[in-house]
């Protein structure tokens, strides 16, 4: 159902209001389920069934118990029912009745295939194997089962024919996801997370017992192993880690224990317990040829190649001449660009979005906040030609711009405030450099700048020192920029600072899973294990700073705006007084056993020294410089299984350039020099199409972090291509790329084109059937509001918003930390709660909290490339229940009612407040009916004992009011 086609409900339903049986009429409308068949298919259905329930089923509950009954749903197949093992799985249908030959189920028994052989630990006894073959032959017509599995005739038409077969329908899919399957395809996030996590937990902790030759029969290289299992039992049920295994081993809870060196980690075992829920995904044999040395072909890739400034396309012919002519539809090249994709297919953009409709979008674009009633009336009242574009650069020279475009920033590079270690450690440093991102933005930056500020901030030139020997300021924010290095995810030790850092530089900068080659030549792009070490020894030759572990408890090697403090007299005495204590904690902690007697009483000196430090001036949470070195290949990501050294340098894909001979330092500042350069082909497209997805609600490459072979083609790449060049020709200035995007007539665009108020015109409908997905850009793109713009709107619409810049967070003292991975940092919401802007909140790493889990608010341990959207009824109860909506409804509704006695206006108000728009006739009458009727049932109820004046009942209907408009679609969507 696209928002578009089909007007939104006005409010989200609460799910106290559908009924079971009102529910499963939904669920059949929407699944295209007919009702249960009833016709001369019956008997046959009923007879497989029986014989099916005698002579088959006992045999799959002996052999498939576990993984695909009894809870199990290994690969999306559920054994348990007659009624279930039609349903199939994720390789359809399970059986083609009177044809064993051909039937999934029989093929996998008799291991036909090189990819499916069923049970994966050895086959069935052939006596078995010959009752299931003879009762499909025995059955031709199985019938229906209670619940139709058939498709609309309309989509079993756009269905292609050799996919009509194989394909599970939507109704299996829905059903199986229904049931708590797990589905066991590989997506690229899947992938990436079992490249850079689950692979290395087995290279590290089970590859030296159990490969070749493999310990108790059990093999882990593979998935196809794994599943066999050894002679322990099932290792692994793919969708539940609880029924698997090898968790328990991994818990220490059983007689297995493994590894026999001891526990792993709770982030270890976390990890293998995500990955079994996900569906145990192991990528397959790698498609694509990939080599130490990268070659000519693999180059050929479109995002690799460096494409010429394409040239602008000519006036589509139907568009030459008549009153359509394109000269009143195009404003600039983009238009042209657009134009000519939408000609090629035939399509017709839709009518224009109107002025209220406008200035709502852009406002929300730019600055992430609603526009006042007062600035939707002084757009509307100025007729001036350049009246919009006026009103663009007022938006793009706004404070709210930078809070709002630095976010997306931050969602980028995984920004958070805490470090995500064992102790989840605050850093409360790091919010200097989410203000530079916020500062950056509004500066309007040069983009590539901003890539060597970050990358290499400390590197790059400064001015000479202050009078009291401090950095100048600028040189301060280019060392603050590398808390993009520094606020590496932390959950594992140095290595891993590392390896995130090389993973994020990929997606951030690149659009490159460069991730998924850390432990073995890439799957997909032409990036070889050999290329991530490249890469990986300019962050080995990095020098991080520490914000805290099990054994030290406080901050060390961050950077002092004074570097002459280590001089300091004072500076010396504490360390002098500090290290003892240190040395004591570490070498107790490595002893066996536990000492909880000793260990607490260390950290009670040490945290008792920190009580009294001396003030040594400003710190942040930077990078420095290391000691250069060479990474040496990581087998399957092992730090501790080495191979050949692998000397710094670029990928080779993208230029292979080596450092010069005799570099000294880290070399960062090379490799920023080389992403930032024009030649590269890939930056620029990458930061181009980001500013896209922002403005017109996906990208031209719809995913922004894999501009590789896994991802998706470009929509549009002549538009992409000549965007990439005009951006590196105005100086890699984003605010221009932005205005580009916003003049242009693509962007004014209405999101829908009705001819009533439920009834799209025919073009709209033609448009759809070609271009569902608003690929070619025919229509503006509805989109909901993400987390930050909801919470911000709440208090802008309120008043109640405080738009000064954010701060540092009021986290405790160094001298109270005592935190360790039992006994997190684990902080009070209300202490953090700030009516600034939402940006400015305090994002811990390891806990999302209530309000982004309910909204979709980014993942902070990767990079996030875009929000999820949904649409539920707990977020209909949030607006009506919880405390922050409440506040922002009284504090409107008192707003209102001082500034109106009468309920029209009141109405009114809200209306233009919150949706931008007047009410209709019949809006303002139902509205005030019902302010009437509630303020007179609070006047008889009372509203609560020390509420006796008149205006009491009043408020309180208008703030019931007021939140059903918060929880409705017309405030959370953005046409």
């Amino acid at each position: 159902m696209r928002p578009y086609a089909v007007t939104a409900p006005r409010f989200i339903i609460a799910p106290h209001l559908i009924t079971a049986p009102c529910l499963l009429t939904v669920m059949m409308l929407a699944w295209d389920l007919p009702a249960p068949a009833q016709d001369s298919k019956s008997d046959a259905y009923s007879a497989a069934k029986s014989t099916y329930e005698e002579k088959v089923q006992p045999i799959v509950f002996k052999n498939c118990s576990g993984c695909h009954t009894s809870g199990g749903h290994a690969g999306g197949l559920k054994l348990d029912s007659f009624e279930t093992m039609l349903l199939g799985g994720g390789r359809g249908r399970l059986v083609v009745p009177g044809k064993p030959e051909s039937s999934v189920l029989s093929q996998a028994l008799h291991y036909a295939g090189e990819d499916l052989k069923m049970p994966p630990r050895g086959k069935i006894a052939d006596a078995e194997i010959t009752a299931i073959d003879a009762w499909i032959a025995e059955h031709p017509v199985i019938g229906q089962p209670g619940v139709s599995m058939s498709k609309s005739p309309l989509n079993e038409e756009k269905r292609s024919p050799e996919k009509s077969e194989a394909a599970p329908s939507a109704t299996r899919e829905v059903l199986t996801q229904a049931a708590g399957a797990a589905s066991a395809q590989i997506t690229p996030e899947k992938e990436a997370f079992f490249e850079s996590k689950v692979r290395p937990f087995f290279a590290k902790n089970c590859y030296t017992c159990h490969t070749s030759p493999p310990s108790g029969g059990l093999r882990v290289d593979s998935r196809e192993a794994i599943l066999k299992s050894g002679k322990d039992g099932v290792v692994i049920v793919p969708g539940h880690p609880d029924q698997s295994l090898m968790v328990t081993a991994l818990k220490y809870t059983g007689k297995l224990q493994m590894p026999p060196s001891g526990p792993v980690s709770n982030e270890d075992l976390a990890t293998i317990e995500k990955w079994i829920r996900d569906g145990a995904v192991w990528p397959k044999t790698t498609p694509l040829s990939v080599t130490s040395r990268v070659t000519p072909q693999q180059r050929e890739f479109w995002s690799f190649q460096l494409a010429g400034k394409p040239a602008i396309p000519a006036v589509p012919q139907e568009w030459a001449s008549g009153e359509g002519a394109a000269k009143n539809w195009i404003t600039n090249d983009i238009d042209r660009f657009i134009l000519a994709k939408l000609s090629e297919k035939h399509l017709t953009p839709v009518q224009d979005a109107g002025k209220r409709t406008l200035i709502r979008r852009a406002t929300y674009d730019v600055t992430g906040l609603p526009p006042t009633p007062a600035e939707i009336t002084v757009f509307l009242n100025d007729n001036s030609p350049n009246a919009y574009e006026k009103l663009v650069d007022r938006l793009l020279a706004s404070p709210a711009y930078g809070e709002r475009w630095g976010r997306k920033w931050l969602d980028v590079v995984r920004y958070a405030d805490t470090d995500g270690g064992s102790g989840d450690f605050p850093v409360p440093q790091a919010h200097k450099y989410r203000d530079y991102v916020i500062r950056s933005f509004n500066q309007d930056k040069p983009y590539d700048r901003f890539i060597r500020e970050q990358l290499a901030g400390d590197l790059l030139p400064a001015k000479d020192q202050t009078k009291d020997g401090t950095f100048d300021d600028q040189h301060w924010q280019n060392i603050v920029a590398t808390g993009y290095i520094a606020g590496a995810v932390r959950f594992e030790g140095r290595y891993s600072y590392m390896a995130d850092s090389v993973d994020n530089l990929g997606s951030a900068f690149l659009g490159l899973t460069v991730g998924c080659a850390r432990c073995d030549d890439h799957k997909f792009d032409p990036i070889p294990t050999a290329d991530y070490y490249s890469l990986y020894g300019f962050f080995a030759s990095t020098s991080y700073p520490d914000s805290g572990t099990d054994s030290a408890r406080y901050q060390r090697g961050f950077t002092h705006r004074d570097p002459n403090v280590i001089n300091r007299e004072d500076y010396k005495t504490f360390q002098a007084q500090l290290k003892p204590i240190q040395d004591a904690t570490e070498a107790v902690m490595r002893l066996p056993g536990t000492y909880d007697d000793l260990v607490p009483q260390l950290q009670a000196r040490r945290m008792h020294l920190f009580e009294h430090v001396p003030d040594f001036g400003e710190t942040a949470y930077a990078v420095r410089e290391g000691t250069p070195q060479e990474a040496r290949v990581q087998h399957y990501g092992d730090p501790k299984d080495l191979g050949d050294e692998s000397p710094r340098g670029f990928l080779q894909v993208l230029g292979g350039q080596s450092l010069p001979s005799g570099t000294a330092g880290s070399g960062r500042l090379q490799l920023a020099d080389w992403i930032a350069s024009a030649d590269n082909p890939l930056t620029a497209r990458v930061i181009v199409n980001r500013i896209w997805q922002g403005y017109m609600g996906a990208g031209i490459v719809a995913t922004p972090n894999d501009f590789g072979r896994r991802g998706m083609p470009p929509s549009n790449q002549a538009l992409l291509d000549y965007l990439a060049h005009s951006f590196v020709e105005n100086g890699w200035s984003i605010k221009t790329l932005a205005k580009q995007i916003l003049l242009s007539h693509a962007y004014r665009l209405a999101s829908s084109d009705q001819a009533s108020s439920d009834q799209a015109s025919s073009s709209s409908l033609a448009n759809e059937e070609v271009d569902p997905d608003n690929t070619l850009i025919w229509r503006h793109s509805r989109v909901r509001m993400d987390a930050e713009e909801i919470r911000d709107s709440l208090l802008a619409d309120s008043q109640l918003l405080d738009r000064t810049p954010g701060a540092a967070h009021p986290f405790p003292a160094q001298a109270t930390w005592n935190y360790e991975q039992q006994n997190m940092f684990t902080p009070n919401p209300a202490d953090y709660q700030t009516d600034k802007r939402t940006v400015y909140s305090m994002v811990q790493r390891t806990v999302r909290s209530q309000f982004f889990n309910l909204f979709d608010g980014p993942n902070v341990n990767v990079s996030t490339d875009h929000r999820g959207a949904s649409l539920t009824p707990l977020q209909a109860l949030y607006f009506m229940n919880d405390p922050f909506p409440k506040r922002c409804a009284a504090n409107l509704a008192a707003t209102l009612l001082a500034s109106s006695a009468s309920d029209t206006a009141n109405v009114r108000a809200a209306f233009e407040t919150l949706y931008g728009r007047l009410p209709t006739p019949e809006e303002t009458d139902r509205a005030s009916s019902f302010l009437h009727t509630a303020a007179e049932a609070y006047a008889a109820h009372g509203t609560a004992v020390h509420e006796a004046t008149d205006a009491a009942p009043r408020q309180k209907a208008l703030e019931d009011f007021l939140k059903a408009m918060f929880a409705s679609n017309e405030f959370m969507f953005i046409d």
